[in-house]
């Protein structure tokens, strides 16, 4: 009896020490995921100063999500927190930029790469990277003009499920996923509305429904705005309200913090770019229609 004892222990004991190198091997894989450096090289950038570009700027700063996952006064917040798995904080925008060059913080926002290289987890950049130099310029010059706001804030944290999803490819930083070299939507030479309502699709609205616009998880694909009206379509935007009159809570949201500040003719442009997709599934697919 003694004897089986020991074994067993030996045995509990191998176990222990089996899963006590597992979990260090999945914490230096995972610190080996988010370590890795990025050679994206510096671009300049140029930052306008007028009022005017200023003003935009913040409305543009809005609409892209930077007082949404970074507080309304860029202070930073917690903005995914499921216990067990993931805390992801956005930090203080006004005090981390102070550290950045007008390059540097170009490359943050477009590319998802801090000064050290490495990527940003939440970063939306696969969005962002497609957004016109002028733009980046006036989003800059608002970021750089908001008053810091002490606020202290934890750190982030990943857990076990969320550790093993992103050694799964599922929550890599943006850095590690994008084309950095692919062609922008916003350096094209195009004044067209149609270009305009791609522009403000493939800048805003993929950070949630996916860069092809297709949909993920609990964001459908934009295809489904084919079967609405102009009035339904601005309703959607301005107030989250789907054409049957429901409230959709996350667009909801969304819309009451962000969309609101879109003007009739953005709307316009963006309704008139997605009515451009197929309205229901081809067997070919429901691909959105080619860049211009």
């Amino acid at each position: 009896m003694p004897r089986a004892w020991a074994r067993l222990a030996s045995v509990v004991g191998a176990c222990a020490l089996a899963g006590l190198g597992w979990l260090r091997w999945v914490d230096w894989r995972v610190d080996n995921v988010l370590q890795q450096r990025h050679d994206i090289p510096l671009t300049g950038i140029a930052v306008p100063t007028d009022s005017a570009s200023l003003t935009e700027g913040e409305r543009q700063a809005w609409f892209h999500g930077c007082h949404g996952c970074h507080a309304a006064q860029l202070q930073g917040k917690v903005f995914i927190d499921e216990p067990g798995e993931i805390r992801l904080v956005a930090p203080n925008i006004p005090e981390t930029i102070a550290r950045y060059s007008d390059a540097e913080l170009s490359r943050l926002i477009r590319h998802g790469i801090r000064r050290d290289g490495t990527g940003v987890m939440g970063m939306p950049s696969a969005a962002f990277y497609q957004i016109s130099d002028l733009d980046v310029g006036r989003i800059i010059a608002h970021l750089r003009a908001a008053p810091v706001v002490p606020h202290a804030l934890p750190s982030t944290s990943l857990h076990l499920p969320a550790k093993l999803a992103l050694l799964d490819g599922d929550m890599l930083p943006d850095a590690a996923t994008i084309d950095h070299r692919a062609p922008r939507v916003g350096d094209r030479r195009d004044t067209t509305r149609a270009w305009r309502g791609e522009y403000l699709a493939r800048t805003i609205c993929n950070e949630c429904h996916g860069d092809r616009l297709e949909g993920i998880d609990e964001a459908p694909p934009l295809r489904q705005a084919n079967g609405y009206s102009r009035p339904e379509f601005t309703a959607l935007l301005r107030e989250g309200r789907a054409r049957d009159g429901r409230d959709l809570p996350l667009m909801g949201r969304t819309a009451r913090a962000r969309f609101f500040r879109f003007t009739e003719d953005e709307i316009a442009d963006i309704y008139g770019y997605l009515m451009l997709f197929p309205a229901a599934p081809s067997p070919e697919g429901d691909a959105p229609p080619p860049s211009r």
